[in-house]
């Protein structure tokens, strides 16, 4: 599912993004940078099979700490304007059809503080996650990140959560998702019914 909805994803991007879309997985180290077509995206997850448990918040941790090093560099060079001239924002889907085995809370919230003590824009960083299948404890877990964590420990919210409800995923699917993020109005009427 997931493959098939990144490949056409990758070419509708390409009309958006001249970068093209990366693909990053929980338990393997292959990835794709600047995905620009079906056949790319197809010939990386033939590459990667699924395996081992969901250690979903170390494997944030290293994408996103990648990318707040480079804009808080920035940013010490040259101020925002340097930020917003050279630093594109992003958006991370996480597809995921399970509870994570590690600690996803910690590594958000340091994210969300360190974004925050930046005062970098509000849509700086997005992590859009995205359930398929439907386990329950899963759902719930999500729904609690979504919710909740921005509240307890008092961060921006830089979460939205949209749980599997039947169906296959597809580009339009996640493109929804991500103009969620972008756009936090869109969140406000609840993005949760498009899945």
């Amino acid at each position: 599912q997931a493959s098939n909805a990144l490949q056409e994803l990758a070419t509708i991007a390409t009309n958006y993004d001249v970068d093209g879309i990366n693909v990053h997985f929980i338990n393997d180290m292959d990835s794709g940078i600047g995905l620009k077509s079906s056949a790319q995206v197809a010939q990386l997850f033939s590459r990667v099979k699924p395996r081992g448990g969901t250690n979903l918040g170390r494997k944030l941790e290293l994408l996103t700490s990648i990318y707040m090093e480079k804009i808080e560099r920035a940013n010490k060079e040259g101020g925002m304007m340097q930020v917003m001239q050279t630093c594109k924002p992003v958006n991370y889907v996480i597809i995921t059809d399970g509870q994570p085995t590690d600690d996803v809370e910690g590594p958000i919230t340091a994210l969300a503080k360190r974004l925050d003590e930046g005062r970098f824009s509000l849509t700086q960083i997005g992590l859009q996650f995205l359930q398929i299948g439907s386990e329950p404890s899963a759902t719930d877990f999500l729904q609690k990140l979504d919710d909740n964590l921005h509240k307890t420990h008092k961060v921006r919210d830089i979460v939205d959560c949209t749980p599997y409800i039947g169906g296959p995923i597809t580009a339009d699917m996640i493109t929804k998702i991500l103009l969620g993020g972008i756009n936090r109005r869109v969140d406000m009427q609840d993005t949760r019914g498009l899945v």
